[in-house]
């Protein structure tokens, strides 16, 4: 097939791939100009099942994509398109007036819509055209990446124990259950330096996971990974057992796309997750009444399954709440919330303090993160329900409300357009070079939450000293490793150097 040709078949295969989605816009429109809130929610399905599907046609660039959608249905669109399919009057869960619902459901289709169309430029794109690849040595030179493989390895175990011991304080100090008072109350008493070395954990982990190891080897550093998230677990916190789930699957995804010679999603691997997702979610939604201490509403299974969704999806309330509060949110001083970890980070970290003489921002609800910090989740819940928040509860955030109040719908169709852009860019990058596969890794450990989260929170830990300090740790670590002949015949006689990194044993 000739060039011009082949460029013509591309571009017939995205418009032919582009009907459903003009199909599902007209629906919402039809639902739009009538008033009628299921019509319209039908057509975002129809673009949101495109979505889906358009991803799992080319899983192997897409895989990112695919399981953001999952979240954001999660979060976002599973509570009204249940309440739509039992018949319930799904607009009327908060009593918000009318607007304030069309607010949210134009919101999300925007998203929806300019999120597959910044994957559309970036795949037209020559740079960054995903071709199936063989598998890529991620450095030359290859005993240093293992080396450092090595080193972050060791630096993972070792800050492992400082994060179990900051992860388990709260259980020592409260009981479980009373997640509202970690959130409100909780002061932890162990040294700072013990919080400092606790986030180099999962920054190691990356940077080992990064160099490529193999599929034996990184499994009981994940593994480990998994149980670390048990304790916030017991104390009532659910996200980080979920995201730490996520992630894994994730990296299983990406490696299999490297096409190591040991397949990483096999036979046992699909019929574990086909297996434990839906007893997953289904305990996720039984540990929702336990949490809350409140007796058990569902009479089946499915009934606790579909209690998950509608207890996770209250981000699309909070869509339609937060246009209701839209002038009292605004009246605070001059925010941005989009780049507001950044902002915070900077203003009132360590750089701010010395160099503005501004004070640090406390942990946890409290007034002064209500008012004056620039996260949004702090000021929405304080300006909304002010009491309930300093209790400990809040109704979050998420990117498409922070690149509303920032910069309107034209904000919301350029970060939409750019996260799309930027879930395909990933997996082109991912296994090139080790420090570009940590950041997209660290990236991850966080991305999917950003439906009910920052917008950009999954990429402040860039500009973090914590970050670079332990990149610089284990780089130099690997160096000298490299260097020292005392060294390397340690490491030989261990039979550490004599291991493939790129995925062989």
């Amino acid at each position: 097939m000739k060039q011009s040709e082949k460029k013509a078949w591309i571009q017939t295969m995205y418009l032919r791939e582009l009907i459903p989605l003009l199909i599902g816009t007209g629906i919402s429109v039809l639902g739009y100009s009538v008033e009628n809130f299921n019509v319209f929610l039908t057509g975002m399905l129809v673009i949101f099942i495109n979505n889906v599907v358009w991803a799992v046609k080319r899983k192997e660039n897409r895989c990112i994509f695919l399981i953001f959608h999952i979240t954001l249905f999660t979060f976002c669109l599973g509570r009204p398109l249940i309440g739509m399919f039992t018949g319930e009057e799904w607009w009327n869960y908060t009593s918000q007036a009318k607007e304030n619902v069309w607010f949210a459901l134009i919101m999300l289709i925007t998203s929806l819509i300019a999120m597959q169309l910044g994957v559309i430029a970036v795949e037209q794109t020559p740079r960054f055209v995903i071709k199936a690849r063989e598998k890529k040595v991620v450095d030359q030179n290859r005993a240093f990446v293992h080396n450092l493989q090595f080193v972050a390895l060791c630096m993972y175990i070792l800050t492992m124990i400082f994060f179990l011991a900051q992860e388990i304080e709260p259980l020592i100090v409260m009981k479980p259950g009373h997640y509202l008072e970690y959130y409100s109350s909780f002061q932890s008493r162990i040294p700072d330096v013990f919080h400092t070395i606790a986030s180099f954990m999962k920054y190691s982990l990356c940077i080992f996971l990064a160099t490529l190891p193999s599929k034996k080897k990184a499994f009981i550093p994940l593994a480990i990974f998994e149980l670390s998230a048990v304790p916030s677990l017991i104390l009532g916190v659910r996200n980080p057992i979920m995201l730490n789930s996520v992630f894994i699957l994730v990296y299983y995804l990406l490696r299999d796309i490297l096409k190591d010679e040991k397949k990483w999603i096999g036979k046992l691997e699909k019929w574990f997750v086909g297996i434990m997702t839906p007893l997953v979610l289904i305990f996720m939604g039984l540990y929702s009444f336990i949490r809350e201490g409140n007796g058990i509403q569902a009479e089946n299974p499915f009934g606790l399954f579909l209690d998950f969704f509608k207890g996770q999806g209250v981000t699309f309330d909070a869509m339609s709440i937060a246009y209701g509060y839209r002038a009292g949110i605004k009246s605070l001083e001059p925010k941005n919330y989009t780049f507001g970890g950044f902002i915070d980070y900077i203003l009132h970290g360590n750089i701010g303090q010395k160099l503005f003489g501004t004070s640090p921002l406390p942990s946890g609800n409290n007034e002064i993160n209500g008012l004056y910090s620039n996260n949004f989740s702090h000021n929405f819940s304080y300006i909304s329900f002010k009491k309930d928040y300093l209790e400990g509860r809040g109704r979050g955030s998420s990117y498409i409300l922070e690149n509303y109040f920032d910069f309107g719908y034209i904000g919301v169709i350029i970060f939409s357009l750019i996260l799309g852009a930027v879930m395909v860019a990933a997996v082109y990058w991912f296994g090139k070079k080790v420090l570009a596969s940590t950041i997209i890794l660290v990236s991850l450990t966080t991305f999917f939450l950003i439906p009910r989260a920052e917008a950009t929170g999954w990429l402040t830990f860039i500009i973090t000293a914590q970050f670079w300090v332990c990149i610089a740790a284990c780089y130099l670590g690997a160096y000298i490793c490299t260097k020292s002949t005392f060294i390397r015949r340690i490491l030989s006689k261990i039979q550490l150097t004599n291991s493939n990194i790129n995925g062989q044993e």
